[in-house]
């Protein structure tokens, strides 16, 4: 009786080493990571993109996610509001855009998916050679971000909102 233990017992302890040769298996992982989320407060000013006799005007808005920002940051206002898609290229994975009117607020949220790493805001304002009509703020990973953007008379800005 003992040897035929002693042989069952060998026999399951090579089975068992024999099975930690193989390949491992993947398992799923048990938890998610949280999503990316980014939620927008979009604000123009009152006296927003004023005219030649000081009535505000709507003014167009854009946002963008971004993986870099280098073509965003170097691109004249121009170029980049009449051929985004050409300058920005593969860095562009959303892109939308919005009519603020003086006084407005509009909120957005958006849930990007990859490489997600900048939020890149531009203003169409009147005169874009005396105003500040971009701006970028990062993307963090996996959580959820708030930021205002102001669409003021002086330029465009973004914050990060209080959570």
């Amino acid at each position: 009786m003992l040897p035929l233990r002693r042989l069952a017992l060998t026999a399951l302890a090579a089975l068992a080493l024999a099975g930690c040769a193989g390949k491992p298996i993947a398992l799923p992982p048990i938890f998610k990571p949280d999503p990316t989320v980014v939620r927008l407060q979009l604000t123009a000013d009152a006296m927003v993109n004023a005219d030649s006799r000081g009535r505000a005007t709507p003014v167009v808005v854009r946002y963008y996610v971004l993986q870099n920002t280098a073509a965003f940051d170097s691109a004249d206002f121009f170029s980049l509001f009449e051929r985004d898609e050409a300058l920005l290229g593969a860095a562009q994975l959303v892109r939308e855009e919005a009519t603020l009117r003086p006084g407005q607020t509009l909120k957005v949220e958006l849930s990007p998916q990859g490489e997600a790493k900048h939020l890149a805001v531009l203003a169409a304002y009147r005169d874009v050679n005396k105003i500040r009509w971009r701006a970028t703020a990062p993307i963090p990973q996996n959580k959820t971000t708030a930021y205002t953007v102001r669409v003021g008379a002086q330029g465009i800005s973004i914050s990060p909102q209080s959570p």
